[in-house]
């Protein structure tokens, strides 16, 4: 089974400008995700990106980069699977052939751990009938959105009692984070388009540290000041593979 790691990392982050090559322990961000990638030993460790600045970056650090993305994968609104569509028209006019299985590596979860992507390719390796994994971490539902009003109400209202203000979380069925990193069949990105993954999602229930993903500077100091602890915590060194 070809399995190969891509790496989407767009230059066009608002929320932290370049948060993609923002340093960390003397790396740029997207590094700890080629170094990932490797340590997996796949086929290909790819990085997708629509910056020169962000490809060199990326080939200084042993990843692969076809070119840059179309202005289609590169738009603010592109997703996953318009990346997969920009990738599935480079590689073969290069003479590469395309996988069986993508492994979707956010540069912006730095936290993983290589045994439980490893344990995905072979839950996909050993049942063909299962559609994809998704390596989860445990969430909680009690949450609140403010309705039309400007107040707080429940949005798990069938499940939350009204007459309580707090409830156990016990309560309530068990919930995962679904982003932190997807292993996925290439069959199916191209037989269901946005719904790539399938309906047949294995979940890897993981540490709540790989659910953490920077969206903003205040994410990225957080994961910054954990990266850069020394000693490292043990749960930071379990779930962090260092550039070299």
């Amino acid at each position: 089974m070809k399995a190969y790691a891509f790496i989407p990392a767009r230059s066009g982050s608002k929320g932290l400008p370049h948060k993609n090559i923002a340093p960390i322990d003397g790396h740029p961000l997207l590094s700890y995700a080629v170094a990932f990638g490797k340590a997996l030993g796949v086929d290909q460790v790819i990085v997708s990106t629509d910056s020169p600045e962000y490809r060199e970056i990326a080939e200084s650090y042993g990843a692969f980069c076809p070119g840059l993305r179309s202005a289609a994968a590169s738009s603010d609104t592109a997703m996953e699977e318009d990346i997969i569509a920009d990738l599935t028209q480079t590689l073969p006019a290069m003479g590469i052939d395309l996988p069986d299985v993508w492994i979707r590596l956010k540069p912006t979860n730095p936290f993983r751990k290589v045994d439980s992507v490893r344990r995905a390719l072979a839950v996909l390796e050993e049942d063909d009938s299962i559609d994809s994994v998704r390596i989860v971490s445990k969430a909680d539902c009690r949450l609140v959105m403010q309705n039309d009003d400007g107040f707080l109400e429940p949005m798990l209202g069938d499940i939350w009692d009204p007459n309580r203000s707090v409830m156990r979380r016990t309560e309530f069925p068990e919930a995962y984070s679904p982003f932190n990193l997807d292993v996925l069949r290439h069959r199916n990105w191209q037989a269901l388009g946005p719904g790539y993954m399938g309906k047949r999602i294995f979940p890897i229930v993981d540490h709540a540290i790989t659910g953490m993903d920077i969206n903003d500077g205040e994410d990225f100091e957080l994961v910054k000041t954990m990266i850069e602890m020394r000693p490292r915590p043990q749960v930071v060194a379990d779930y962090l593979v260092s550039p070299a």
